[in-house]
């Protein structure tokens, strides 16, 4: 998804009516929180070079005698991979990562998330080669995404980011305004170990917006322009990966690092 922009060459958000609950927030603040998340205008680096963290422990080599497959994965958003647990946004561990931005209003990002990521799961999370990392960003004016985003962040306080996500993206096909309260709290009662009324009263407050503008940071330095994108970091460098089309393409990208 491109990100839309106004005639002085900022981002635009739609303010329109709001799905949850804000009796604590004024309709100026709402705004002003809003107009800073999404990119500013500009072209896609492919081959972006980001800043090393100090590097994590080394894993063993992604198996190429596994095979991709043709869709990249399952049909289905993914959750998680039996025996793989997820902490905060990230599920897995080892010397990759991956980072999945992702504008949850997206019908690319829908597919994208539902073909590559699956893949992703089992033969880089759930064999120890890396951790795959959840990306909310709002790229769109359709405040759908701004709620999933949001939604997203609360449930990765609880460990239930993916949970969510799958859950959200199931719900996107209904169309319209697909994400308030109503759905967030029929989502909720489904998914194990997840407290209702929290993530409610999480998902509706104003303390995932820094979280949010730290992920649009992210993506800026990236050079991450469009979604789905992914960037893939190891021990050999960096890379980014827009649009792809089927996993192959990430799984390149995490040989060519490692």
């Amino acid at each position: 998804m491109v990100v839309p922009v106004c005639h002085s060459g900022h981002p635009m958000v739609r303010h329109g009516s709001h799905v949850l609950r804000r009796s604590s927030l004024s309709r100026a603040l709402l705004i002003a929180l809003l107009g800073g998340l999404c990119l500013a205008p500009g072209a896609i680096a492919d081959n972006t070079t980001l800043k090393p963290d100090l590097p994590p422990p080394a894993a063993p080599p992604i198996a190429s005698s596994v095979p991709v497959g043709r869709g990249g994965g399952s049909t289905e958003a993914p959750a998680l991979p039996s025996g793989v647990s997820s902490s905060g946004l990230t599920a897995g561990a080892g010397s990759v990562e991956i980072r999945e931005y992702v504008d949850m209003s997206s019908a690319a990002c829908g597919k994208s998330h539902q073909r590559i990521v699956p893949t992703l799961l089992r033969r880089v999370a759930a064999e120890g080669v890396g951790s795959v990392s959840l990306r909310p960003l709002i790229t769109s004016r359709d405040m759908n995404s701004t709620e999933a985003s949001r939604a997203i962040i609360a449930a990765g306080l609880q460990d239930k980011a993916w949970e969510v996500t799958a859950a959200l993206f199931r719900a996107r096909g209904a169309g319209g305004d697909w994400v308030n309260t109503a759905v967030l709290r029929s989502i909720a009662k489904e998914i194990d170990g997840l407290r209702v009324t929290k993530f409610i009263r999480d998902a509706g407050g104003i303390d995932m917006y820094p979280q949010l503008s730290a992920i649009k940071q992210e993506a800026r330095a990236a050079g991450i322009r469009v979604t789905p994108a992914f960037v893939v970091r190891g021990p050999s460098g960096s890379k980014v990966v827009t649009r792809p089309n089927k996993a192959s393409q990430v799984i390149a990208a995490i040989k060519s690092v490692q």
